[in-house]
């Protein structure tokens, strides 16, 4: 299988207006899904913090006065230690090079 351009143009007709059409095309394809990629990203974090905060209310809601800073502290410890573990292991098995396939990535451990 070819390039974008290539198959786009091959499409078109071929001649140079059309390779340079398809190459316009696919890079603005490209930076449309660069944007949407990380748009998706971003939101799945947003939620994820919201849903962090929705349980802490939760959970401090159902002890007593006096135990709601432990279950603060808790909640807040529980999302940092899962960011660090996102920035040490996550990040290179998400969008790390794969190793496997594609299944999984093996590069840009710990950044």
């Amino acid at each position: 299988m070819g390039t974008c351009s290539a198959d786009l143009a091959a499409l078109l007709c071929p001649n140079a207006t059309a390779i340079a059409a398809a190459d316009y095309i696919c890079n603005k394809f490209s930076d449309a899904s660069f944007a949407v990629d990380n748009t998706y990203l971003l939101f799945s974090a947003y939620l994820n913090f919201f849903m962090q905060l929705g349980f802490a209310m939760l959970c401090a809601g159902s002890v007593r006065a006096k135990n709601a800073i432990s279950v603060m502290l808790t909640n807040v410890l529980d999302a940092a230690i899962a960011g660090l573990f996102y920035y040490l292991f996550g990040f290179a098995f998400a969008f790390g090079s794969p190793s496997n396939g594609g299944f999984i990535g093996r590069h840009n451990f710990g950044l």
